[in-house]
This record gives structure tokens, C-alpha cells and sequence, in this order.
């Protein structure tokens, strides 16, 4: 029995002895764990400042203790720049070591958005310049670098701005506008940026005037022809029939969009010029007109929209040909462009007495001689027709004229349209 009691006591004993054991264990255990989680805390914002300050250093920062914000931006992104970006570099020249500099932003890139509080909180840990250096690191992945941002001095970022000068801290401040512009606008011999001026002298358009340019004579070189039917506005080219060429050329007008019309020859009041194959002669009915037309409008293929005189004084002073000529064009659904080579012309009366109307030229013709100067005073005078009438029918030849006029008329077209003149063709007007 005692021996019992006796075990029993010392169960009671054991007992009450775990009983008392059990919090004395339990304290120490949970002040050990928070030591090791301070210091594991303390080796893992250290390690982080290290390293950071390594890649810092390693990227070629460092010069100074105070942050400073260096970003590189696609060409043509600095205008798209915000203003809180563009004061980044002064606010991190100004904080110190370990203050966060203001989140980046950029529209052409989100990447620049992020990555800006692990650096600030990794400064304040370690009071040291490596917590700006976070913000450079995951600033630095934007883009490919641009001349025209530049890093400010002593570590104070100069900012770009859009439309005005903008400086960060008391960096160096870029223009923006001056660098772009360099890009865009020609420079003169002293590097300033020089103004494009126009090369022609053009009066304005009074009430969109319309400007119709017509080529004669096409057939003979398919690389003239392509010359004007490059041009980027409308214009028409007249073709030849019975030339070596003839079938290519027009093919090639209409490839191009252009408006393609038969060059009709006739005979001048000079018996001795020879107008060329498939002409209207005096001796020629009705019937003989227009078997020539007809053939002559089949050998340049589909699309033409109208026909006009090659030479043919002696036929258009002949009102009763010219009669018949103008109803059989209108049978056709073209239109007569009568190229007013001479001014005894009955043209004009015969489309009245059909009642009905005819287009003629009334500018003078380009290339009367082939010179850049004289073509150019043609079209000036050609312009004040415009002006005057409302419209002006300006013809040119494409072999005579083809080394100079195609690319004055280019270099005219962009001003012309500018002035107000619009571009269009006879079967318009």
C-alpha cells in the first residue's frame, strides 16, 4: 500500500512537475524563433542592398550618394512623356539616400511603371544610395537610348520636355522640339534649321480653279509615256494610231489610271505636212470618216473617252466634216476636244447647230519651245485662264517635251494643290 501511494505520489509528483515544465518550455522556444526571424530579416534586406548596389555599379552608376533617374525612351517618344516623369530626376536630386523617387510612366511602354518600391524600400533598410538605384534598373528596360534625353549633371536627371525646355534638378535642359526638328527640317550653313520656301511664284485659286493637262502624241516610246501617266494627279494622254507603238502605250495609260484619248490626225491647211496613218483627209465622205475613226479607236482597245484633232486646220475650218465629227463622237459617248490650231476653227459652230458642246484649248500650248523657263512662263499664263474662265485646257507633247516637262509638273503639282487649283481631265469638265 505504501509502495503504492508511494508510486502514486510520484505520478502526482511527475504530473504536477509537467504541469509547471510546460510554459517555461514553451517561452524560451518562441523568443528563439523571433530572434532567428529578425535576423533572417536583417540578412535579406542586407543582401538585397548589396546587391542592388553591385548592379547599380555594375550598370555604370555611382557617381554620387544621391539618386538620380536615368531612363532611355524610343525615338519619338519623348513628347509622350508625362509631366510627373519629367520632374523624377529633380525630386530624386533633392531626397537623399533611401527616399523612393516618383513612379515613371510612359505610353509607349508600361514596363517603365513598376519596380520603383522594392528599390525604395531596399534604401531605407540599408541608408544608403543603392535605394534609388532600384528605380534605375527597372527604369532602364523602356527602350533603345535617344540622343535627345540626356542624363543631367551631378546626379540631377535633365528631363525632356514636349513643345518647351524642361529641366530636372539643376540638370542641363534639353529641347526637345529642336531635336526633332533637326530630324525633319533641312539645316542651313550655320546649323540653324532653315525654313522650306516655295520655288514658284503661283497666284491663289479663285474658286477652285480646275487645271485639265493634256500629252499629245503618244505612240512612239512607251518610256515617255510612262513619264507622265507617273505623275500623281489626274491627266491625259492623246495616242497616236498606226504607230509603232501605239497598242502598248495605250495599254499603259490605262494601267496607270490615267485618261486615254485618240489623237485623231487630220490634214493641216499646209498640203505639204503629212499628218501620219489613219488621217482625215478633204477628200474623204462621211462614210470614209468614220470608217477611219472607228478603226482608229479600235487599234487603241477599250477606255478612251474622247478624241482630238492632230494638226487638222484645213478640216476643222470644214464646218460640214466638222459637223459630222462631232455627231458621230457623240454617237460614240466621247467627247471632241478641238486642240484649236487654227482660230478659223468651226468646231465651236458646228456643236451649236448639234446643240450640244465641244471642249476646247484655251491655254497656250507648253512646249512651243523646249526650255524649262518658257514651259514654266506657259503654265503661269495657263493659270490666269484658269482663273479667268474657271477652267484651262493645257496641252504638251510626250516625246518633244518629255526630258523637262514630267518633272516640272511634279514639282509644281504639291504647290498648285496648296494655291487651291484641282486637277482633273476634259471628260470632266
Amino acid at each position: 500500500m505504501c509502495a503504492k501511494r508511494e508510486s502514486k505520489g510520484n505520478k502526482n509528483t511527475v504530473r504536477s512537475k509537467k504541469k509547471r515544465s510546460s510554459p517555461r518550455r514553451k517561452k524560451p522556444k518562441v523568443l528563439l524563433n523571433s530572434k532567428y526571424v529578425c535576423i533572417l530579416c536583417a540578412s535579406i534586406v542586407f543582401f538585397c542592398a548589396v546587391l542592388l548596389g553591385t548592379t547599380f555599379l555594375l550598370n555604370g552608376g555611382g557617381g554620387s550618394s544621391v539618386g538620380s533617374k536615368q531612363e532611355t525612351v524610343q525615338e519619338g517618344d519623348i513628347a509622350s512623356l508625362s509631366a510627373p516623369e519629367k520632374k523624377v530626376g529633380k525630386a530624386a536630386g533633392k531626397s537623399g539616400a533611401g527616399t523612393r523617387p516618383s513612379t515613371a510612366s510612359s505610353d509607349s511602354n508600361g514596363s517603365a511603371k513598376t519596380g520603383n518600391g522594392s528599390a525604395s524600400s531596399a534604401g531605407n533598410a540599408a541608408g544608403t544610395s543603392a535605394g534609388n538605384a532600384g528605380a534605375v534598373e527597372s527604369n532602364a528596360n523602356v527602350g533603345k537610348e535617344n540622343a535627345g534625353y540626356k542624363e543631367g549633371i551631378g546626379g540631377n536627371a535633365g528631363g525632356a520636355g514636349s513643345g518647351q525646355n524642361a529641366s530636372g534638378g539643376h540638370g542641363a535642359a534639353v529641347n526637345t522640339d529642336q531635336g526633332l526638328a533637326s530630324v525633319q527640317k533641312p539645316h542651313g550653313p550655320d546649323g540653324g534649321i532653315q525654313e522650306t520656301r516655295p520655288k514658284f511664284n503661283i497666284p491663289p485659286a479663285k474658286n477652285a480653279a480646275k487645271l485639265a493637262f493634256v500629252i499629245d502624241d503618244g505612240g512612239m516610246s512607251p518610256a515617255n509615256v510612262k513619264k507622265y501617266t507617273a505623275l500623281p494627279f489626274p491627266i491625259t494622254v492623246a495616242v497616236l494610231p498606226g504607230l509603232p507603238h501605239t497598242a502598248e502605250c495605250a495599254a499603259l495609260v490605262r494601267r496607270d489610271g490615267k485618261e486615254l484619248m485618240l489623237h485623231q490626225p487630220m490634214q493641216a491647211k499646209n498640203l505639204g505636212i503629212n499628218p501620219g496613218p489613219g488621217a482625215i483627209t478633204p477628200d474623204m465622205d462621211s462614210w470614209g470618216i468614220q470608217q477611219i475613226i472607228e478603226k482608229n479607236l479600235g487599234e487603241l482597245g477599250p477606255g478612251v473617252k474622247g478624241f482630238n484633232n492632230h494638226e487638222g486646220s484645213l478640216i476643222t475650218e470644214d464646218k460640214v466634216k466638222m459637223t459630222f465629227i462631232i455627231d458621230l463622237a457623240m454617237q460614240k459617248g466621247l467627247f471632241f476636244l478641238d486642240s484649236r490650231t487654227t482660230s478659223q476653227t468651226q468646231a465651236r459652230q458646228a456643236a451649236l447647230e448639234l446643240d450640244t458642246h465641244i471642249i476646247e484649248r484655251n491655254a497656250p500650248f507648253l512646249d512651243n519651245a523646249v526650255n524649262r523657263e518658257e514651259m514654266l512662263a506657259e503654265i503661269y499664263k495657263g493659270l490666269e485662264v484658269a482663273n479667268r474662265d474657271g477652267f484651262a485646257v493645257i496641252i504638251g507633247h510626250v516625246d518633244k517635251s518629255a526630258a523637262v516637262l514630267p518633272k516640272l509638273l511634279e514639282e509644281l503639282y504639291p504647290e498648285l494643290v496648296a494655291k487651291g487649283y484641282v486637277f482633273t481631265t476634259p471628260s470632266r469638265l
